[in-house]
């Protein structure tokens, strides 16, 4: 019977930790569609002093969604805004499960530019 119960002692821990090994966060991906707006907006990053000046980014909403949020002008991979233009895109977007401190939790990727019409 002691046995047994060492046994117990040694193997219920093993099962429960390869049980919680299963449950980690990964990333995950979809691709969506954005558009791009042909001027320019501001933003501000965690930690800028109020009257800090606020930093140039792209104009970006999915085409599933309403609201507009500014990105870096380096936050999309691969893309090169060009100021006047409107763009379409096709993008990977990557839900990250464990982001940097200081960073997004989405990565996005140029995957193809679907169109680009200059401002009117």
């Amino acid at each position: 019977m002691k046995q047994l119960s060492l046994l117990l002692w040694a193997i219920v821990p093993l099962l429960f930790g390869s049980c919680l090994n299963d449950k980690e966060a990964h990333d995950w991906s979809e691709t969506v569609e954005m558009e791009v707006s042909s001027r320019l907006g501001e933003y501000r990053i965690w930690g800028m002093e109020p009257t800090d000046e606020p930093l140039l980014g792209i104009q970006v909403h999915e085409v599933s969604e309403s609201d507009w949020q500014v990105l870096p002008l380096t936050g999309i991979e691969r893309f090169d805004y060009e100021e006047g233009y409107a763009y379409r895109l096709k993008v990977k977007k990557t839900h990250l499960a464990n982001p940097p401190a200081d960073a997004s939790n989405i990565r996005y990727k140029l995957l193809k530019i679907l169109s680009k019409q200059a401002a009117k």
